[in-house]
């Protein structure tokens, strides 16, 4: 390979092989985060370890289905050093639309079923054990972690409670709202 195409030849591919990935790897989780906040809608509670691979499974097969016309095209670019006898492919788009007038929108999903078969258990037991262990580490981490959240949550409530007191008063009537004017520490701000 280096004799016949130089250091080149290692890395032929490389680009359809990013532009494969990079865009599949961001629709699957896109699609997983998606599920899990319908899953939380409709269950009004977090997700079991089984629903989480369940829903990798649904984001990776989703994926698959739209990402395989760019994992065809990358496939055939990795490949077409095999095949002498036939007329190289230029590049990306030129790939891809050779396959489409020669062989038809068919050729694109041909690979389909292999890939759902190889991938989609896969990246559901890899959503599955992710939630598993962010939750693990989450609990090991002990309960500062959720105290933390859970003060900055009450903080930003209270603030929101004392601004809405503040724009709903009048200057005939005005609502007490003693710690907005409140520094951090408990000192009266300038100008309160």
């Amino acid at each position: 390979l280096a004799g016949e195409r130089g250091i080149k030849g290692f890395y032929a591919g490389w680009w359809p092989g990013l532009a494969g990935k990079i865009p599949s790897y961001a629709l699957t989780w896109t699609f997983f985060q998606q599920l899990k906040l319908a899953q939380l809608r409709v269950c009004n509670r977090p997700p079991k370890d089984i629903e989480n691979s369940i829903m990798g499974c649904m984001a990776s097969a989703t994926t698959v289905c739209i990402m395989i016309p760019m994992d065809t095209i990358k496939t055939r670019l990795v490949t077409q050093m095999r095949y002498p006898d036939l007329v190289p492919y230029k590049g990306v788009i030129d790939c891809g639309a050779r396959i489409l007038k020669e062989e038809g929108i068919g050729a694109f999903y041909r690979g389909l079923t292999p890939r759902l078969v190889s991938v989609v258990p896969m990246i559901g037991i890899q959503f599955g054990v992710y939630e598993f262990a962010k939750k693990a580490m989450l609990a090991r981490a002990g309960a500062a972690e959720p105290e933390i959240m859970r003060r900055l949550r009450l903080s930003r409530e209270h603030r929101l409670e004392e601004v809405v007191m503040e724009v709903a008063a009048d200057d005939d009537q005005p609502f007490p709202a003693p710690l907005f004017h409140q520094g951090e520490d408990g000192d009266k701000e300038e100008g309160g």
